[in-house]
């Protein structure tokens, strides 16, 4: 009962937003975002906290970028409502590229992409794009509780054409798979990985990262290319960097490098975009000493 409530609560709100002015729906977006900021105590004190730490900003800095990371929060769900309804027009005019020429070319190679990106700007736009051009795209999402609302979330994911993978269960075994068929695999990796990821710098700290993409792209042979979708006010600006070869016989040294390299592109992405990041998840929340000791 309760779910079916939510459930239209959530088609209701998605078919006013869908029928506004975008950039009304966007006002309205800043406007939720700033109740947040005040209702959630404990993710507003935890981004305001990795701000600090990481980038060296004064409490009132912290505060305000915090702030327009809990509106960056709305926009995205409020971004995701249109998705579904978008035309190859729309990806054409609000979406400029950088480096299409790198994943081209490593498509090409006919190995296998793994598009690491983290959660910064739009990472599901950046898959639905890819995938309108006609390229196989996959993803691995952890699905929502709501089993109605999560069917209209995977319709938008996979609106163009593209795949989305259950985090649990055998989808993770799927996404290996899509590799091994040389297609595009699309990969976060930005979350703590506890106990089982390997410690690399990020944003001037040790943090337990996963080793997912550079493992996968040692196994498969497929090329690693960093992408990321930064939104630069009602458009997008898709940035794509050079790919990253794994050797089959990497070691330990080499992967943890590989892993460096990719966190360290991650990083200059939030440097440069630090309210499109999402400071509200305990991103270090794996003790170095603890995990190691």
């Amino acid at each position: 009962m309760i779910e079916s409530i939510n459930y239209y609560i959530f088609k209701l709100f998605q078919g006013i937003i869908v029928s506004l002015p975008r950039r009304i729906s966007y006002l309205i977006a800043k406007f939720i975002g700033f109740l947040l900021f005040y209702l959630i105590k404990s993710r507003r004190k935890l981004a305001i906290k990795n701000l600090k730490l990481s980038l060296g900003y004064s409490d009132k800095e912290a505060k305000k970028i915090t702030k327009k990371v809990f509106q960056d929060v709305a926009i995205k769900f409020i971004e995701a409502l249109y998705l579904k309804e978008w035309s190859d027009s729309d990806f054409e005019d609000k979406i400029k590229v950088e480096g299409l020429k790198y994943f081209e070319r490593a498509y090409k190679e006919n190995r296998g992409v793994i598009l690491f990106t983290g959660h910064i700007g739009n990472w599901d736009l950046m898959g639905i794009y890819l995938a309108s051009l006609g390229y196989p795209v996959n993803g691995v999402a952890r699905m929502y509780k709501n089993s109605k609302i999560n069917q209209e979330i995977l319709d938008i994911r996979r609106s163009k054409g593209g795949k989305v993978f259950n985090k649990k269960g055998k989808g993770i075994r799927k996404a290996f798979k899509s590799l091994l068929k040389k297609e595009v695999l699309v990969i976060l990796g930005d979350q703590d990985a506890h106990n089982k990821g390997e410690f690399v710098q990020f944003l001037n700290r040790p943090a337990s990262t996963p080793t997912g993409p550079v493992l996968f792209a040692q196994k498969t042979g497929a090329l690693i290319v960093p992408a990321y979708m930064i939104r630069e006010k009602y458009n997008y600006r898709l940035v794509i960097e050079k790919p990253i070869e794994v050797s089959k016989d990497a070691d330990k040294e080499e992967v943890k490098s590989k892993l460096q390299e990719l966190t360290l592109s991650l990083e200059n992405q939030v440097k440069q975009n630090p309210e499109q990041w999402l400071w509200l998840h305990r991103r270090w929340k794996t003790n170095i000493k603890e995990a190691l000791g």
